[in-house]
């Protein structure tokens, strides 16, 4: 009792100093407009619009989970650009815990302990830059390893009681109505895994693989269901992911960018980015993890195809290669920031990489023949005397081989300096939000209403706590329309607003320019650069006769 009572404050402490270390490391880039779409989407769900009617939301909605979770954030924080940031830091703590609880599995002692040494040493640090930038934004499908890891513990912790297909299929339903990621990684790997293993057994062991296959099925018409709900209803509008095939000559292409996706959701890969020497030695120790898992995913492979792995490894591996293979065969990715897409795989391998090496790391010699020249038994008496159980419950012997001490010493250094970097690596903190130079320039001038490119919209709204807002807009042939991305149809009510200024980002003329407007409006009373954004000041209305939004 007072052994769990001590594990339990350690955790609670840790929890704390993790998300203070997670947190910093989230401000060191600014919000954009994802992140604010998200957090006035929660604002709006929990100030009397509860299904988000009249707005239109990207192609994953996070309505169920991470909405839910911006909302509950805002009790404490307000509509800030720092909620963003406490969110992303709250999530990767729950990740971080949830892989390890899953990589320790049954096992106890030793390599129990070992078990989650290795998939800490795994999560523990993003590194600087694009890690941060990945794990620690706005949701971006980090957050949908929060439901799969609490499926793959139910999975795990439960074995086959009646009720486990049932929890596995809420979980999966639950993610995959706020990320149809989930289906492709979560559902779709349990139904395969278990219809094969569903094959190889029989009785009450073949019974309980089919009630699996059922559940993923089963979530995928939870998920299905929630949203025909939705529309019947009148709530928010969630285009399709657009999701096509790539032509096979794009494969080998597609490959090497997934690759190095990989890398950079491991922290092996920096790409653009020419960091210290310091910076560049946690990225060769984080090679030391991504290669472990990389031997776990192999291994796991073949211990599956022979009918021995277990049963939430290969679900692991199964999920690891559908998020990986969708990302070659499919045009779901464009260019290295769709890393946060394979987000999920990181936690996974992690856990994979700990269930293998944990035993490994807890293994020891056999006793040595020559043991028994003390007589018939002493040889039997002198294993038994040496013996410990292993996590699984057997006898192994007490001597360690060189080998696993080694392996024990080099993760015992890897934990060590990723802690002390932790505590003492103190990231810059960045601006709020994206055109933060912006949002400082209306709120000086008295401006509180206006239209502006998506990446400079949303954004400002957040970060200046709604005292200035911005409509998003895209440019139309000669003409802006509103942005029927991430935008509420109320936002371009010309009754409910007075706009009176737009503004450009110079260098993506995409979202609008400042020729349209003019075309739209006439010649702006003024214009004003500030950086690398243009806006313009009207003395009219913009929103009468604005064409009408698409929510």
């Amino acid at each position: 009792m007072r052994q769990r009572l001590v594990i339990g404050i350690g955790c609670v402490v840790a929890a704390v100093g993790l998300f203070l270390a997670y947190l910093r490391m989230a401000r060191a880039f600014p919000i954009n407009g994802d992140g604010a779409s998200n957090a006035l989407q929660a604002w709006d769900m929990f100030h009397g619009n509860p299904l988000l009617k009249g707005w239109a939301l990207s192609d994953v909605s996070f309505y169920p989970t991470e909405l839910v979770q911006y909302g509950i954030v805002q009790w404490f924080t307000g509509l800030t650009a720092d909620q963003v940031h406490v969110t992303a830091a709250i999530t990767y703590t729950m990740i971080f815990f949830l892989a390890a609880v899953l990589a320790k599995g049954r096992a106890t002692g030793v390599e129990g302990w070992l078990r989650i040494g290795v998939a800490v040493a795994i999560l523990l640090l993003p590194v600087p830059g694009t890690g941060y930038q990945t794990l620690l934004s706005s949701p971006n499908h980090t957050g949908s390893a929060v439901p799969l890891l609490l499926a793959w513990l139910v999975l795990d912790r439960s074995r086959q009681r009646v009720w486990t297909p049932v929890l596995v299929a809420a979980l999966l339903g639950w993610g995959a109505m706020g990320d149809p990621l989930i289906t492709f990684v979560g559902a779709v790997p349990l139904i395969v895994v278990c219809a094969y293993r569903a094959l190889r057994s029989r009785g009450a062991e073949r019974l309980f693989e089919l009630s699996l296959v059922l559940a993923g099925a089963a979530s995928v018409g939870v998920s299905r269901a929630f949203r025909h709900l939705l529309d019947s209803l009148g709530a928010f509008q969630s285009p399709h992911p657009p999701i096509e095939l790539a032509p096979l000559s794009d494969w080998p292409h597609r490959a090497w960018m997934t690759a190095r996706m990989l890398g950079v959701v491991f922290g092996t890969h920096r790409p653009g980015w020419h960091p210290p020497a310091f910076e560049l030695a946690l990225s060769a120790l984080h090679l030391i993890g991504f290669l472990v898992a990389l031997a776990a995913f192999a291994v796991t492979v073949v211990r599956a195809l022979r009918g021995t792995a277990d049963r939430v490894d290969s679900v692991m591996i199964a999920a690891i290669t559908c998020n990986l293979g969708a990302e070659v065969v499919s045009t779901i990715s464009v260019d290295l920031m769709a890393a946060r897409e394979i987000a999920p795989v990181l936690p996974m391998g992690a856990v994979l990489a700990a269930r293998l090496a944990g035993p490994w790391l807890a293994a020891r010699h056999p006793v040595p023949a020559a043991a028994s020249h003390s007589g018939p038994g002493a040889a039997s008496r002198a294993a038994l005397d040496a013996a410990r159980t292993a996590g699984d419950g057997s006898r192994i012997p007490a001597k360690a081989p060189r080998p696993v001490w080694i392996g024990r010493g080099v993760l015992a250094g890897v934990l060590a300096v990723f802690a002390i970097t932790l505590v003492a690596y103190a990231p810059p903190r960045a601006e709020p939000s994206e055109a933060q130079e912006a949002a400082d320039y209306l709120r000086s001038r008295g401006l509180s209403y206006g239209l502006g490119a998506y990446w400079a919209s949303n954004n400002i709204t957040v970060t200046t706590e709604r005292g200035v807002t911005v409509a998003p807009v895209v440019g139309g042939g000669d003409r802006l329309v509103p942005f029927c991305w991430q935008s509420k149809a109320a936002m371009y009510d010309a009754g409910a607003h007075d706009a009176r200024f737009v503004v450009f980002e110079k260098d993506r003329p995409f979202y609008g320019t400042p020729e349209q407007a003019e075309h739209m409006w006439g010649p702006p009373v003024q214009r004003h650069d500030v950086g690398k954004y243009a806006i313009l000041l009207y003395n009219v209305n913009l929103l009468d006769g604005f064409p009408p939004h698409c929510g």
